[in-house]
């Protein structure tokens, strides 16, 4: 009788503590490229910053790395969490975690970019396929932000502006984490939530002088400004 008891109350205790498979979630991530809290339209939309520069977005992509979910009852992480955002493809823009335990969260944490254990792994597949035109060579790894573009302001041939923003070896390391909090991320049971982000990237021109800074193709200490710049540009959608 005793040694039943024991086996009933060990039962219980894993039963207690184990995730029922009915408490799982989804998460939907939607991250929304916009200039001065407008949607961004690449090409012929021509945008003015607040240091006075026009100028016309031809291209946006970035590397959203890492992403985690913190609340008060842990941390959720995504697994092999590669994404490459393309202001150009809508359908790169929303990040599905599936599988997250159901309840509130806190913050959103992610990283801009990607760690030096997948530069030095080399060139992969998927969003990290070289044909992304994301991946320059081994010594120097993944552009993390590459973003492209037309000024008045750029002393340069056609007036154009080139940011190619990465590097992964000191001092020119320009992976950026960011935590952004969550006001009403309540997973629920078999449920989706919807969170959006804001990528404006007019918080990132109000910092930058294209007169002055115009063309970054290589890691340098300019690319790790530049990477500081860029975390500005994500908010949480109200």
């Amino acid at each position: 009788m005793r040694s039943l008891l024991v086996v009933v109350s060990l039962f219980a205790i894993c039963g207690f503590s184990a995730h029922p498979p009915d408490r799982l979630g989804t998460l939907e991530i939607v991250i929304e490229p916009r200039f001065s809290g407008r949607a961004l339209v690449l090409g012929n939309q021509l945008y003015r910053s607040s240091t006075g520069d026009s100028l016309y977005m031809d291209a946006c992509r970035f590397y959203l790395c890492s992403v985690q979910l913190k609340g008060k009852n842990g941390v959720f992480a995504e697994k092999e969490s590669y994404h490459l955002v393309d202001a150009e493809e809508p359908a790169s823009q929303i990040i599905v975690l599936k599988n997250v335990p159901a309840g509130r969260y806190q913050s959103l944490c992610f990283q801009v970019g990607t760690d030096s254990l997948t530069n030095i792994a080399g060139a992969m597949g998927g969003d990290l396929d070289p044909t992304r035109g994301m991946y320059w060579a081994w010594n120097t790894g993944y552009i993390n932000v590459k973003m492209e573009g037309r000024s008045n302001s750029c002393p340069t041939r056609q007036h154009a502006f080139e940011f190619h923003i990465g590097g992964y070896m000191p001092p020119h390391q320009t992976v950026r984490n960011i935590e952004l909090p969550l006001k009403n991320a309540v997973l629920r049971n078999n449920r989706t939530t919807i969170v959006r982000i804001n990528a404006d990237l007019s918080q990132f021109f109000s910092r930058v002088s294209l007169t002055q800074t115009h063309s970054v193709m290589i890691p340098s200490r300019t690319a790790v400004q530049l990477a500081d710049y860029f975390k500005a540009v994500f908010s949480v959608h109200p």
